[in-house]
């Protein structure tokens, strides 16, 4: 039940957040246009994933792991700056498949493969990880005890029109997270 009113709270949360970075992307562009100038946002995408997806369930792999362990409720929130037409720099804050609060520091390339299809692009990204901690540091590759790591991490995206878009993150061999995005021009 308490899992439950979180995840609600949490998604509400996320919600909010996105519709007040709407609003003041909107103030900042109607500004902008009235100096004449571009946004100070201008290439800042923001984004929010209320819902991931694991392929399996929590199972112990070593002995200093809980025996009973249930994956958590996993929310991220993100801010990413498009740095030329397929550059991408930006940090993510998100709860891990443990409870764990964690942190993405990532650089990357994003593609759009079809001419003809504008919409769809393919991501790639690899960084620093930090959070994933004793007792769940080996459940990612390349982690130490105190939960510092390297990762990447592959997405596949669609912008629904110039503002708001989604993306499809693989994480690992674990799991797919949903993630809903909204960019400022």
């Amino acid at each position: 039940m308490a899992g439950s009113i979180l995840r609600t709270l949490n998604s509400c949360l996320g919600a909010a957040l996105l519709c007040a970075l709407s609003n003041m992307a909107c103030a900042a562009d109607t500004d902008s246009l009235s100096a004449g100038g571009g946004s100070a946002l201008s290439g800042w995408t923001f984004g929010y994933a209320p819902y991931t997806y694991h392929f399996s369930d929590a199972k112990k792999e070593h002995d200093y792991e809980p025996d009973d362990e249930k994956h958590k409720y996993v929310w991220l929130v993100n801010a990413e700056k498009q740095l030329d037409e397929r550059q991408v720099a930006g940090f993510a804050y998100f709860s891990n498949s443990f409870g764990q609060p964690s942190q993405y520091a990532y650089y990357g390339w994003q593609f759009r493969p079809l001419s003809g299809t504008p919409q769809l692009f393919f991501k790639l990204t690899g960084g620093v990880i930090h959070g994933y901690k004793y007792p769940y540091h080996k459940k990612i590759p390349l982690n130490n005890k105190n939960g510092w790591g390297l990762t990447a991490i592959p997405a596949l995206g669609w912008n629904f029109d110039e503002h708001w878009g989604g993306q499809l993150n693989l994480l690992g061999k674990s799991a797919l997270m949903f993630q809903l995005n909204y960019s400022i021009r």
